[in-house]
C-alpha cells in the first residue's frame, strides 16, 4: 500500500503515555511513511472519568470521519469494545492490527471479551508469548497469530557506560503477589525465589516493587526510573509469574538489557531461538529458583569486574538491535503491507523528537 492512513488506539493510562510508540510516529510522519496518524487512547479516557459508551461511540465516529487504512490496537480487554464496534471501525476496509502485550492465561487469567473480539477481526495479531498467550487467540478465531518480544522504549534507557564501581551485587524488581482467590501462576516460586537472594545476599540486594519485607526491601518503584536502578548493581534479576510460556519474558529483560545490565531471568521454553549462545554472556537462566540463585552467585564469584563490564557493553548492543521499541512499530505496522522500509525508518530514528501529542 502507499503510505498508510493510520488510526492508532494505544494502550495508556493516566499519564502513563506510549512515548516510545508515540515519538517513532512522529518520526515515520516526518518522513511520509505514514501519511496521517489519528491517535485515540480509548482506556485512558475511559479511566478519566465520563460514560465509557461515549468514549467508545467518540472512537466509532472518529474512525468515520478519518477512514483509516489501517488500524492498530493495543491492549483493548478493559475497553469494552464488541464485535460490532471493530466491525464498524474496519467498515471502509481498513486492515488491522491487534498487539496485546499483556499475558493472560486459559482458565485463571482468560482473554477478555475485547481482546477476543479484536482478535477475531485482526488481519494478524501479536503476543507476547508463542505457547497459551498465543492459543487464546487462535481458540476465539484469530486467523493469524505472531509472536514479538517485549520491547523497550530507547529514550527512557541510559545507555550510556555503567561506572566500574557499583553499590549493589543486584536488583530484582517486581511485586509480590498476594492473591489467594486467584493467583498468579509461579508466586509461589518468585517468593522462593526472593527468599533465597536474601538469604545469600542481604544488604547487597536491592528489592523492589509491593509488598516485600526484609533487609533488602526497598519499597515500589516508578516505571521511568528502573533504568537508572539497574545501573547501581552487576545484575538484575526476576523470577516470572508465566514461567511455563514460551518465548515469554516482560520488558523488565530488555531494559535491563539495553542498560547495559547482566540479567538472571527464569528459562522459558523456546528460549533458544530467541536468545543465541553468545548470550550467555550477559544473560543467566535458571530453570527453578533454587537453579537460578546457584547459577547467579556461581557467575558472581567467577567473573571479574572487567569481565562483567564487556559482558555488559554486550547486552547493550544485543538489546538495541534486536528489542526497540520503535523498531517494532514498524514490524507491526508491515504485517499488513504498509511498506516501510526498515532501514529508512532506522535512520530516520530521533529520541530528541517531541513525541505526537494527540489522543
Amino acid at each position: 500500500m502507499a503510505a498508510p492512513r493510520v488510526l492508532w488506539v494505544p494502550n495508556e493510562i493516566g499519564d502513563a503515555l506510549q512515548s516510545g510508540f508515540r515519538r517513532a510516529f512522529a518520526d515515520l510522519l516526518a518522513i511520509g511513511a505514514v501519511a496521517e496518524l489519528e491517535v485515540f487512547s480509548l482506556e485512558r479516557r475511559i479511566r478519566a472519568g465520563g460514560d465509557a459508551a461515549a468514549h467508545r461511540a467518540d472512537l466509532l465516529a472518529a474512525a468515520e470521519r478519518f477512514r483509516p487504512d489501517l488500524v492498530l490496537l493495543q491492549h483493548v480487554g478493559y475497553t469494552g469494545l464488541t464485535d460490532g464496534d471493530i466491525d464498524r471501525l474496519l467498515r471502509h476496509g481498513a486492515s488491522m492490527v491487534y498487539h496485546e502485550g499483556d499475558p493472560y492465561t486459559r482458565r485463571l487469567h482468560p482473554l477478555p471479551p475485547a481482546a477476543r473480539a479484536a482478535g477475531r477481526r485482526a488481519d494478524v495479531v501479536f503476543t507476547c508469548g508463542a505457547g497459551v498467550f498465543a492459543a487464546n487467540f487462535r481458540r476465539s478465531g484469530a486467523k493469524r497469530v505472531e509472536w514479538v518480544p517485549s520491547a523497550f522504549d530507547p529514550a527512557r534507557v541510559d545507555a550510556s557506560p555503567k561506572p566500574a564501581v557499583r553499590d549493589l551485587d543486584l536488583v530484582m524488581i517486581a511485586n509480590r503477589s498476594r492473591a489467594r482467590v486467584r493467583p498468579l501462576p509461579a508466586a509461589a516460586d518468585r517468593r522462593r525465589f526472593v527468599e533465597l537472594l536474601q538469604q545469600r545476599h542481604g544488604r547487597a540486594l536491592g528489592l523492589y516493587g509491593n509488598g516485600w519485607t526484609g533487609p533488602s526491601a526497598r519499597g515500589a518503584l516508578p516505571y521511568p526510573q528502573q533504568s537508572a536502578v539497574m545501573r547501581t548493581a552487576w545484575l538484575s534479576a526476576n523470577w516470572d509469574h508465566f514461567s511455563e510460556e514460551p518465548c515469554y519474558f516482560s520488558d523488565r529483560l530488555p531494559i535491563a538489557l539495553a542498560s547495559g545490565s547482566l540479567h538472571a531471568a527464569t528459562l522459558h521454553p523456546g528460549y533458544g531461538a530467541v536468545f543465541p549462545p553468545e548470550t550467555s554472556r550477559f544473560l543467566i537462566t535458571g530453570s527453578s529458583p533454587e537453579d537460578l540463585v546457584t547459577r547467579i552467585d556461581r557467575y558472581l564469584t567467577t567473573t571479574s569486574p572487567d569481565e562483567r563490564v564487556d559482558a555488559e557493553e554486550a547486552a547493550r548492543r544485543f538489546a538495541w538491535r534486536h528489542f526497540r521499541q520503535d523498531d517494532q512499530l514498524v514490524t507491526l505496522l508491515n504485517a499488513v503491507g504498509a511498506g516501510i522500509d526498515p532501514a529508512r525508518a532506522a535512520a530516520a530514528w530521533d529520541l530528541t523528537t517531541a513525541p505526537v501529542t494527540a489522543g
